[in-house]
């Protein structure tokens, strides 16, 4: 038998060396596309800047009052609703759409279910003494249309203070911020201040702010500057913790309520960062 010319003999060599080397191409070419997929993520996780506008605060509005329902974890309706605000806070504010990255704490158990508690990460992110704006998921939704709107407002009115924006479910025990800490916070970090939003209890003209009784001066101080005298209340009452509670405007267009939550947001900041000094 005539034996295999030199051209055939390298030729298959070099078929074998292709067969060999083109699946480990293929594999390179994979673990290339992933880390770049994985940055590419990364990089959208960043804060998007951006300016909100009334038109946003109206559409986040009509859904979280109208178009979600009642909020409650007892029944089949209310826990589709819950569902749906998390959802809705996921897909407002993470890479899709604000950019932000987000955290979340899946360890309250209700109903045979889980409950997440939602966080992102504004102003200096890598702060280990962020101030908590605190959002109850759970209550008619002034408060969720405000904190998505309030993330936006920062991206392009920027802060030095860490702040930590959370939206939590109607199971937290009698030291809220306490119970809301222990799930956003670490052990290497300390909470900066604590500062509920959430809906008011009537048609008030803009807000309402109850404040622990050495948080009282600060609060009069920033509620009385030009153009806010008058249109915030500081209740008398002391509480337990600083809550702004927000007018529902239940007998004014959404669009009136839309621009009366963008007013309050330079106030909210100015709280935020004189909690965080």
């Amino acid at each position: 038998m005539t034996a295999p010319s030199e051209p055939t003999r390298t030729r298959n060599s070099a078929i074998k060396i292709a067969i060999a080397v083109i699946p480990a191409l293929l594999i390179f070419s994979i673990c290339i596309a992933l880390w770049l997929g994985a940055n590419a993520d990364q990089e959208e996780s960043e804060p998007i800047v951006g300016e909100v506008t009334v038109a946003e605060l109206e559409d986040y509005l009509k859904k979280v009052q109208t178009m979600i329902g009642e909020r409650e974890v007892q029944t089949e309706d209310g826990q589709h609703a819950l569902r749906q605000v998390a959802a809705m806070t996921l897909g407002s504010l993470g890479p899709e759409n604000l950019g932000y990255e987000i955290f979340k704490s899946q360890t309250d158990s209700a109903s045979g279910l889980l409950w997440p508690t939602i966080w992102i990460k504004a102003g200096d992110r890598e702060s280990k003494n962020p101030v908590v704006v605190a959002v109850p998921q759970a209550e008619k939704g002034t408060g969720v249309a405000f904190a998505y709107g309030f993330a936006e407002y920062l991206t392009s009115h920027t802060t030095k203070i860490g702040v930590r924006i959370v939206f939590y479910p109607p199971l937290y025990d009698d030291d809220l911020p306490a119970w809301i800490w222990a799930r956003c916070g670490t052990n290497d970090e300390t909470m900066a201040g604590f500062l509920k939003v959430c809906e008011g209890v009537g048609e008030l003209e803009v807000a309402e702010i109850y404040a622990p009784e050495e948080k009282r001066n600060l609060v009069a101080e920033l509620a009385g500057q030009k153009g806010w005298e008058g249109n915030v209340k500081v209740a008398d009452e002391a509480s337990e913790f600083l809550e702004v509670r927000l007018a529902e405007g239940s007998r004014s267009s959404r669009s009136e309520q839309a621009q009366r939550i963008i007013r309050m947001m330079p106030l909210v900041k100015d709280l935020v960062e004189r909690l965080g000094e």
